[in-house]
Order: C-alpha cells, then structure tokens, then sequence
C-alpha cells in the first residue's frame, strides 16, 4: 500500500487527509495521478496535472519522476502564491 497525504487545499477538494493506494502498477509518484483518477474528485486530479504540486516520499522533498515501493507515504502540496 501507498499512503498518500494531501495539504491544504488538496486536502479540501479530495475531502480527506490522506487516501491508501494499492501499490499496483505504480513505479513513479507521477503514476499516482493515474491511479487518483478512480478515487477523489476530478478537480483534485486538475490541480495535480501541472505537476507543480511539491512531493515529498516518505518525508523527503522528491520529484515526480521519484521511484514509489510498498509501504511508501507520498506527500502532495499544492503550489503556494504570496504577494
């Protein structure tokens, strides 16, 4: 299983903190944005398709392109603005 944590206004658009993936055929955090598609909203997954979102595997900063394997949790943050 992959434990996915979501911040801020992720976190409201999926309606949930954290969502439990099976490891599946994921290889990369990217591959994630597939497998969310079954499970939260699809507003959720067009906030993530940018891939601007800050990842974070097993709360270490990662890319996207970052190697997932059981038991791993995933971060997502959304990008922050400020003025």
């Amino acid at each position: 299983m992959i434990k996915v944590l979501l911040f801020a206004n992720l976190r409201d658009i999926a309606g949930a903190s954290q969502i439990e993936l099976p490891l599946g055929n994921m290889v990369q955090v990217r591959d994630l944005l597939a497998d969310l598609v079954s499970h939260v909203p699809g507003e959720l997954i067009e906030a993530l398709s940018d891939e601007s979102a800050m990842v974070s595997v097993n709360q270490k900063y990662a890319g996207w392109d970052a190697p997932l394997f059981d038991g791993d949790e995933v971060g997502i943050l959304p990008p922050v603005s400020g003025g």
